[in-house]
């Protein structure tokens, strides 16, 4: 005799609020151990709760996956949030069938879902920063900046109510583009293996946006100069000869190489980095 589970559905108004709730605290419950996560897992509670709230495990699995480390610009992370759900939405229903294997498919549920988040989250914060707060909040500064110089009162409103519109809307879009895409087109794109070409792809993307943050935001320099014969000779001078932004770079690595080694303990990198910066400067280093 078969049995006929039926199939667990979110609704318009289930993704409207899970997206609600992380949109206005996705900058809130920042910290330094997991960034945004919280606010992630905030806004995915609803959801979770619909689609596991008769399986204690699957939803205590759910909810870990979701308040893992995650980092990307709250308006365009508005899609991750979308593709979540969606995700979720199909694992949920797969739950139910006979043929589920809790220990093996929960697994691979769980790395599926995570490596997307991870795969998307850096690419699209980049896309956010660049195009919303390099370009779009610009231009709308610059619409308003004639009445500002003029003492009208909308030279400072007009810019902040306007950017906030459009950020509402885009996100709205996006976390609806995200979930349609999610649902409609989860099990092809997992079938055709597109999914690790596209994580492929936004690593590649991250590397690069990593790189040229690193370059531009990290600073340090030595002060060292050796005393010859001939004259001073700067030690910077020497590695900025071999390569720009050397010191940087090999901090970036640095830090690296102890996240793989030792596991993200970012209190503890923090905490080097600020010891290690004042006895430096100190001793007359950097």
């Amino acid at each position: 005799m078969t049995t006929n589970v039926a199939e667990r559905k979110l609704t318009r108004k289930d993704v409207i609020k899970a997206w609600l709730r992380y949109y206005t605290v996705t900058e809130v419950g920042n910290s330094y151990e997991r960034l945004t996560a919280l606010a992630f897992g905030f806004g995915m509670a609803p959801v979770l709760e619909k689609l596991y709230g008769d399986n204690p495990e699957q939803l205590k699995e759910a909810y870990k996956r979701h308040v893992s480390f995650y980092n990307s610009e709250g308006t365009w992370g508005s899609l991750i949030v979308g593709i979540a759900m969606a995700l979720e939405e199909e694992n949920a229903n797969k739950v139910s069938k006979p043929e589920y294997d809790s220990a093996t498919d929960e697994e691979n549920a769980t790395e599926m879902i995570t490596n997307i988040k991870i795969g998307l989250m850096g690419p699209l914060a980049g896309i956010g920063d660049s195009i919303d707060m390099g370009t779009i909040r610009p231009i709308f500064l610059s619409l308003f900046i004639p009445l500002a110089a003029k003492g009208n009162i909308l030279g400072g409103i007009g810019p902040l109510v306007l950017f906030g519109v459009y950020m509402s809307f885009l996100a709205y879009f996006l976390v609806r583009q995200g979930y349609t895409l999610g649902r409609d087109s989860v099990a092809s794109v997992l079938q055709s293996g597109r999914i690790s070409k596209l994580i492929d792809s936004a690593g590649v993307l991250g590397l690069f946006m990593m790189g040229a943050l690193s370059a531009s935001y990290v600073k340090l320099t030595t002060k060292v100069v050796i005393n010859t014969s001939g004259g001073a000779f700067k030690i910077q001078d020497t590695l900025d000869g071999m390569l720009p932004k050397l010191l940087p770079l090999a901090v970036v690595f640095l830090i690296y190489y102890y996240i793989k080694k030792r596991g993200p303990k970012y209190l503890r990198i923090v905490g080097a980095i600020i010891g290690f910066s004042l006895l430096l400067s100190l001793l007359g280093i950097v």
